[in-house]
């Protein structure tokens, strides 16, 4: 049966894909370890160079929850043919895809071990949402933007990475030959994508997590999941949650967050003792460390809420249930 999973996972590829959206399968694939992945939103890196790589490349595109919804559902149904590991996803795009990447990486930062997005147009914009400060938000996910040295959106992508690398975030800048156009990295040589990616896992317990939520859509980040005061369309709910010395964890949030639940684990602090929250001065909780430990910050108004798993998760719990029905000889324990 393994060996049935294994083939379909290579004819399927090479046919078409396991879907629209699957370009290419690395050469040496074989389901005895897990393999990285990378997605482009736009645009597209040779298929022929990426399958002399080690990672599956996979297309998915299309702007903010249509964009969000193909990811999800290219990388989930890969998972159930092939053997992917969700520690290391990556993301790029160009132009738009860039911006579009941005976008995602902020929205889910657990999904992307690191992005590198290219010759993006996410440019300074006069109105009240001024979207490319959002790239402060990029506290958890690698980010290395990639411009032509003659693009014409280079002066606005050294905005970006100013502001990204103010607050503090890993961001990298690199210019490479070339205008608005993704010739080097996407059609000469893929390797100043993938020798970035190939420095970065996903961590998915980060003892410090910032995150900016656009909608209830986009509540959960790692480990943290917001309640918000109200469901209204892009309320700029911001969060950072701080796992410090001594079972301590510190949250800061705005105006716009009713509440966090913090999902906790061994690998963020010790279950066996107490955990004391707190906000500032004040003492949000002092008790039992929970599995899940929701702390209320201010009065919010009651919304319907759907309960967001993460994706890495998803992609974890497929591979045990494929493990379970035909395990793969030698194959590492997860």
């Amino acid at each position: 049966m393994i060996r049935h999973f294994a083939a379909a996972c290579v004819v399927l590829a090479t046919a078409g894909g396991l879907s629209a959206g699957l370009l290419s399968t690395p050469e040496g694939y074989s389901p005895a370890k897990a393999w990285p992945v990378v997605v482009s939103t736009q645009d597209n890196p040779d298929p022929e160079l990426m399958k002399k790589t080690p990672y599956f490349f996979v297309h998915a595109g299309g702007k903010g929850v249509q964009a969000s919804k193909k990811i999800r559902a290219e990388l989930l149904g890969l998972a159930r043919r092939c053997h992917i590991d969700p520690m290391r996803i990556y993301g790029t795009g160009f132009s738009r895809g860039g911006q579009e990447i941005l976008l995602q990486a902020w929205q889910h930062p657990d999904w992307f071990a690191a992005i590198a997005p290219v010759c993006s147009d996410l440019r300074e914009k006069p109105d009240r949402n001024n979207r490319h400060l959002n790239v402060r938000y990029l506290a958890n996910v690698p980010t290395l933007m990639l411009h032509g040295e003659g693009d014409s959106f280079r002066r606005t992508g050294q905005i970006e990475f100013d502001l990204a690398k103010k607050a503090g975030c890993p961001v990298w800048w690199k210019t490479y030959a070339g205008g608005h156009s993704p010739a080097m990295p996407f059609k000469k040589d893929v390797k100043l994508l993938t020798g970035f990616f190939d420095k970065h896992r996903l961590n998915p317990y980060p003892r410090k997590v910032v995150h900016l939520v656009e909608s209830k859509l986009h509540s959960r980040a790692f480990w943290v999941d917001a309640v918000l005061v109200k469901d209204a369309a892009g309320p700029k709910a911001v969060f950072q949650v701080e796992v410090k010395d001594a079972n301590r964890i510190e949250v800061k949030a705005n105006e716009h967050v009713a509440a966090l639940e913090l999902h906790l684990s061994a690998k963020l602090v010790d279950m066996s003792k107490p955990v004391t929250v707190s906000a500032g001065d004040k003492k949000l909780y002092t008790g039992p460390a929970k599995a899940k430990l929701t702390v209320k910050l201010r009065p919010g108004q009651p919304y319907e809420r759907v309960p967001q798993k993460p994706l890495w998760r998803e992609i974890l719990e497929i591979r045990a249930k494929a493990k379970a029905a035909a395990p793969i000889p030698g194959a590492p324990a997860k």
